[in-house]
């Protein structure tokens, strides 16, 4: 099973939505697509638009493979499930996002051999079929950025002081 996630975005994201039916057909493969505010809905693909979180991962540890979005939550939920995953981030071209952000997290991830970015969703096609190893060597590091998160608004709090 391919599970995909758009996220909670309210711009659609129907290149990604399309490609993933249209390999549903293709392949006869079970793909479950999370649509949230998408107006594109699959015809060959199940769908829904939000799950509780709990469920949602349920999805990403059953699935063989992840598409998803290029969010910092579902890149850290395919992280966490071991799944191998792919990222195709939204793009501003597209009227996907109001910007490019998420290509700087996906470019992240690629590098660190986690999982691959894809651009184009006509690459899908082959990675879906012959997806990337599943995430090696992650390993979260939740006290570094707590620390991290306090020190910062320490700054904040000792600079509206002053």
């Amino acid at each position: 099973m391919i599970y995909v996630t758009l996220g909670t975005m309210f711009l659609g994201f129907d290149r990604l939505v399309r490609k993933m039916d249209a390999i549903a057909a293709a392949t006869g493969e079970r793909v479950i697509i999370q649509t949230g505010l998408s107006k594109v809905l699959p015809q060959h693909a199940e769908h829904f638009d939000f799950r509780p979180h709990d469920a949602v991962m349920d999805l990403n540890c059953e699935a063989r493979l992840v598409v998803a979005h290029a969010g910092i939550g579902v890149t850290l939920d395919a992280l966490r499930s071991g799944t191998p995953f792919i990222l195709v981030p939204r793009l501003k071209r597209f009227n996907e996002h109001m910007n490019d952000h998420q290509l700087d997290l996906a470019r992240a991830v690629e590098k660190r051999d986690w999982g691959k970015m894809v651009l184009e969703v006509d690459e899908l096609d082959a990675l879906c079929a012959a997806p990337p190893a599943a995430p090696k060597d992650y390993a979260p590091d939740s006290e570094r950025l707590v620390e991290a998160v306090r020190g910062f608004i320490q700054r904040v709090a000792d600079e509206k002081r002053r």
